[in-house]
């Protein structure tokens, strides 16, 4: 009788946003992920529990993975998977299969050659029907020998381990803020190569004049501060004696961050679709003043405000005239535009029972490498 297929997850590099995807498909399936980098095994072992990691050696992590697992689950293309790990599955003449995850939901990638990188996947894991329907417009959907949509696992997995996280919210962001009328999120994303970030034109103006009723934290996407480490931190250090605003750069756990805000601030971030769930008011910063009506790229945008970006100087105003006229209710289009990304919501047991289920579409282990 063949032995069942050892799998693990892999983030690969300094790819931060990748954690809070995979570390809790690790957890809920029991499988360790291998990391490369300590900062991202440590913050792995502080925010998801029972998490099991395997720190490696960059020059450590090919011939680790290939000789102990037969299935690897990550967030990366297969082209570079196989870059990296290329000599080890020759070397020991075993093909190691893979099964893509995605890191969030979000817009980008309509318009510029983004998502042909999966063109080699073997299987994935997809949200809902709105990845599905993406997929197949980039032509990299039919080759997958199988797929199993998720539904919003991030979402479930934090409401499975609320008393886990919820403290963790209290210590390191509430403890930290005055009480307030409203707490509001910034989350910007990196500068991609959509130049879709709206940070170092929106921060300023955000910080600076937000009113002393309204509480903001600013969660900062991982590669912007890569990208631009010095400028990130001083700002920064520029704001630090203001009491009501706060900057979290290694608060990798999105679910529990929402939980506590009331207002969501973004341009393409995939927090904005994580956001969803909670059925908020939502304000989008238009970055390139592209046209929602006509722009796919920009679907999302439908379930809040738009704020142009000669409107960011006066953003708690757009954002306190919303409430105080109470303007159009989003609620139906963003419970519509969830149901359409995430689909009805799944047990992380029935969930895992699907995905063990996806290992059957994998020839038989002990393969020759090709």
């Amino acid at each position: 009788m063949t032995e069942p297929f050892r799998s693990a997850g892999l983030i690969y590099g300094p790819e931060l946003h990748h954690l809070d995807h995979l570390a809790p498909l690790c957890c809920f399936m029991n499988i360790p992920l291998i990391v490369t980098e300590q900062k991202i095994a440590a913050l792995a072992e502080r925010f998801y529990p029972g998490i099991q990691i395997i720190l490696c050696d960059y020059l450590a992590v090919a011939e680790q993975l290939v000789s102990h697992f037969d299935i690897v689950f990550y967030s990366m293309p297969r082209d570079l998977f196989d870059e990296v790990f290329f000599f080890a599955q020759k070397l020991i003449q075993k093909r190691v299969h893979a099964i893509w995850c995605p890191h969030g939901n979000s817009d980008k990638g309509n318009s510029i050659f983004y998502m042909e990188a999966l063109r080699k996947e073997e299987a994935a894991l997809v949200y809902g029907k709105q990845m599905i329907d993406f997929l197949q417009r980039k032509g990299v959907y039919d080759q997958l020998k199988g797929h199993v949509v998720t539904g919003n696992y991030r979402h479930q997995f934090y409401l499975d381990h609320k008393a886990f996280y919820d403290p963790i919210v209290e210590r390191e962001v509430l403890r930290k803020l005055p009480k307030a009328e409203k707490t509001l999120l910034y989350a910007p994303t990196w500068q991609d190569y959509e130049k879709s970030s709206s940070f170092f034109d929106a921060a300023q103006p955000l910080v600076e004049k937000l009113p002393a009723k309204h509480n903001l934290i600013v969660k900062l996407h991982p590669n912007l501060i890569l990208q631009e480490e010095f400028k990130v931190e001083e700002l920064i250090e520029k704001y630090e004696d203001l009491n009501n605003v706060l900057f979290l750069t290694e608060f990798p756990a999105v679910y529990p961050l929402l939980n506590i805000v009331d207002v969501y601030i973004g341009d393409m971030s995939s927090i904005g679709y994580d956001f969803l769930a909670l059925d908020r008011p939502m304000f989008f910063l238009n970055q390139n003043s592209r046209d929602p009506k006509a722009d796919s790229g920009l679907y999302l945008f439908r379930c809040g405000v738009e704020v142009s970006p000669e409107q960011y100087g006066d953003i708690h105003g757009v954002i306190d005239r919303y409430f105080q006229f109470e303007l159009r209710n989003f609620s139906e289009i963003r419970k519509e535009v969830f149901a359409y990304a995430f689909g009805h919501p799944k047990s992380l047991e029935s969930l895992k029972t699907e995905i063990l289920h996806l290992y059957s579409s994998f020839p038989e282990k002990g393969i020759n490498f090709y």
